[in-house]
C-alpha cells in the first residue's frame, strides 16, 4: 500500500509523460483496493478469498482519438510503459472532431458517507462469521433444501489526476450481501431471493436479507398458476430497483441516445410518465453504494433531474457527449462500481439513481387490488432500443380481492416501458435500496402477463 500524496505523485508524473508525446489531454487513475469475499453454496463454503488489486489507468487523447492502457502494480517504470503504449494506441486511431476537452479543473467536493473504518479493519475471519450467520438464518426452517450466500467487504483508494488541471482523491468502502433460500414440499419446490448493499458495515441486514429470502422460499411454495390477460401490477423495489438500473438508467445514457440506440432519443422535455413520477440520479447520497465526491473524470457530484412530475429532462452525459452537445458534463463517468477500478476505461452509469416516494402504502396497494399480481422477482432486462420488455416473473404472487395469494407458477410480464411509466397509479411511500436504485413500491394499472394456466 503506497500513500495518498504518493498516489497523486505517480498520477502527476504520468500525466506529464503523456502530455510530452504530444497528446491533447490526458487523465491518469491511481488505484488500491481489497476484496474479501466469502460464499457458501447448499449449505457449504464454495468460496472464499482474500485478494488486493492496485494498479494504474491512463487515458490519452490525440486529435479527439483515445488510447488506454493499465498496468498493475504502482512501479514507475511500468507506468511509463502503459502511458506509452495508451500514446501509440491514440495516434494510431481515427481522429473524432466530436471530443472537446476533459474536464475542467474544479475542487473535489468534501462528501461524507463514503469510507467507513470499520469495514477497513474487518478481517477475513470475521467474513466468514457474517456470511455463516447469514446462511443460518435463511436456512433455519426444515423446509429449506438448500442455501446460498455471500458475503462481500471491500475497500478503495484512488487518486485522479487529469492534464487540465483537476487533482482529487478518495477512499470508499462497500458492503454487500445477497441470500437465496430454496424450499422444498414434495415435488414442489422455489426460491427466495433478497440482497442488501452499502458503503457501511449493518449488522442488521444480515438477518434482514437471510429472514427474507427464507420467508418469500417458504410463502412461494403455495403455488398456483395465472390465465394470460392484462392485469394490475404492483412491483416491488426489488423487481423494480432491477428493471428501472437499466430502463432509466441505461436508457437515459446518452452516448446510446446520441447512436440511436434508446427508447428514449429524441424524447428530450417530453412526457414520458405520469404526474408525480420524478426520478433523479445523486452520487452524494450518505453511504450509498453508488456515491462518490467526484466522478471518473473529475466532474464534482451532484444531484440530477432525470425526469421531473413525468417529464424527461436530462439523459446522463460524461465530458465526451457533452462535449458533443456543447453543455457540460452531468458527471455520469463511472470507473466501474461501488470501488473503482483502473483496468478500464470510464463509461457512462447511473450513480444511484432515486424514485421519489409517494403517499400509498404497500397494504394500500394490495387493497385497490382486486385481481393482479405482485412482482418481486426479475432478472431480465428490457430491450433498449425498442422500449420494449418481457421478462420472466422469477418471483412474483397472485393478488385476490386485496390480498396476497399464492406464487405465481411459470407466467412473464410484457410491457413498453412508456406505458410502464405512464401507467403507474400508486407509488409507495418507504424506499429501499436494490441494485444501485432506491425506489418504493409501485403498481401499474395494467400490463400484459402470459401465463400457463
Amino acid at each position: 500500500m503506497i500513500m495518498t500524496t504518493d498516489m497523486l505523485g505517480l498520477a502527476d508524473k504520468a500525466v506529464l509523460h503523456a502530455m510530452a508525446f504530444g497528446v491533447t489531454d490526458c487523465d491518469v487513475l491511481v488505484s488500491q483496493s481489497k476484496y474479501t469475499t466469502v460464499e457458501i453454496e447448499k449449505g457449504s463454503v464454495k468460496q472464499a478469498s482474500l485478494s488486493s488489486d492496485p494498479g494504474v489507468g491512463i487515458r490519452v487523447f490525440k486529435n479527439g482519438s483515445s488510447g488506454f492502457a493499465y498496468c498493475t502494480g504502482h512501479d514507475r517504470r511500468a507506468v511509463l510503459r502503459a502511458v506509452e503504449l495508451a500514446t501509440a494506441f491514440a495516434k494510431a486511431g481515427t481522429p473524432d472532431p466530436d471530443f472537446k476537452s476533459l474536464p475542467d479543473k474544479s475542487a473535489p467536493r468534501r462528501l461524507n458517507g463514503l469510507f467507513e473504518a470499520r469495514l477497513h479493519e474487518l478481517g477475513p475471519d470475521e467474513v466468514v462469521a457474517l456470511v455463516m450467520e447469514l446462511a443460518e438464518v435463511a436456512g433455519d426452517d426444515k423446509r429449506i433444501a438448500s442455501v446460498n450466500a455471500a458475503v462481500n467487504a471491500s475497500v478503495g483508494e484512488v487518486a485522479l489526476v487529469n492534464s487540465n488541471g483537476f487533482r482529487g482523491t478518495q477512499r470508499m468502502t462497500s458492503f454487500d450481501i445477497f441470500a437465496e433460500a430454496v424450499a422444498r414440499s414434495g415435488t414442489r419446490m422455489f426460491s427466495g431471493y433478497d440482497a442488501f448493499s452499502s458503503r457501511k458495515l449493518d449488522h442488521k441486514s444480515v438477518q434482514t436479507v437471510g429472514l427474507s429470502a427464507k420467508e418469500h422460499a417458504i410463502m412461494g411454495l403455495d403455488q398456483t398458476k395465472i390465465e394470460t390477460g392484462d392485469y394490475p401490477v404492483i412491483l416491488d423495489p426489488l423487481g423494480a430497483g432491477f428493471l428501472f438500473a437499466m430502463a432509466i438508467g441505461g436508457g437515459a445514457n446518452a452516448d446510446s441516445v446520441q447512436r440511436g440506440r434508446s427508447y428514449l432519443a429524441g424524447k428530450l422535455e417530453t412526457r414520458l410518465g405520469v404526474e408525480g413520477f420524478n426520478v433523479h440520479d445523486d452520487p452524494t447520497l450518505a453511504w450509498g453504494n453508488g456515491s462518490t465526491a467526484f466522478d471518473g473524470e473529475g466532474t464534482p457530484a451532484r444531484k440530477r433531474i432525470l425526469i421531473e412530475n413525468g417529464i424527461l429532462r436530462s439523459y446522463l452525459h460524461d465530458s465526451y457527449t457533452a462535449g458533443k452537445e456543447s453543455i457540460k458534463s452531468t458527471g455520469n463517468s463511472s470507473r466501474g462500481g461501488s470501488i473503482w477500478s483502473y483496468r478500464h476505461p470510464p463509461v457512462i452509469s447511473i450513480s444511484n439513481l432515486v424514485v421519489g416516494k409517494g403517499d400509498s402504502s404497500f397494504d394500500e396497494m394490495l387493497k385497490e387490488t382486486k385481481d393482479g399480481v405482485y412482482l418481486r422477482v426479475t432478472f431480465d432486462y428490457p430491450n433498449l432500443a425498442t422500449g420494449e420488455f418481457s421478462g420472466l416473473m422469477m418471483e412474483s404472487y397472485r393478488v385476490k380481492k386485496g390480498e396476497l395469494g399464492p406464487a405465481v407458477r411459470q407466467a412473464t410480464m410484457g410491457i413498453s416501458l412508456p406505458e410502464l411509466f405512464a401507467s403507474i397509479d400508486m407509488i409507495g411511500d418507504r424506499s429501499r435500496d436494490a441494485f444501485g436504485v432506491r425506489t418504493p413500491h409501485l403498481r401499474v394499472s395494467k400490463a400484459r402477463i402470459a401465463g400457463s394456466g
